[in-house]
């Protein structure tokens, strides 16, 4: 299967950061509003949505880095074919 482009996957981890920051923001005020607590929960809810945004997106980047490094090495190990019939022939001279 084939990856999404760069741009596209950080474009997606923009939108999950921001999706959980405002599900966590958003939660919090609806929760203030049922049960009075003034804007605690709201700020609970930012921190959490913070936290899940940050470790999520941590997780995506890594996983985005990782998957370019792959990506870079099998182009690396299709190029370095070409290389390696001279160092058997260097070999060959060398027994020679």
């Amino acid at each position: 299967m084939r990856q999404w482009p760069p741009a596209m996957q950080l474009m997606g981890i923009g939108w999950y950061v921001a999706t959980c920051i405002v599900f966590g923001v958003v939660g919090g005020v609806l929760l203030d509003d049922e049960l009075g607590t003034g804007f605690a929960l709201t700020l609970i809810g930012l921190a959490l949505g913070l936290a899940s945004a940050g470790w999520g997106g941590y997780r995506m980047l890594q996983d985005m880095f990782a998957a370019q490094a792959k990506q870079r090495q099998d182009e690396q190990r299709r190029e370095s074919p070409d290389e390696a019939p001279a160092d058997d022939e260097q070999d060959e001279e060398d027994r020679a």
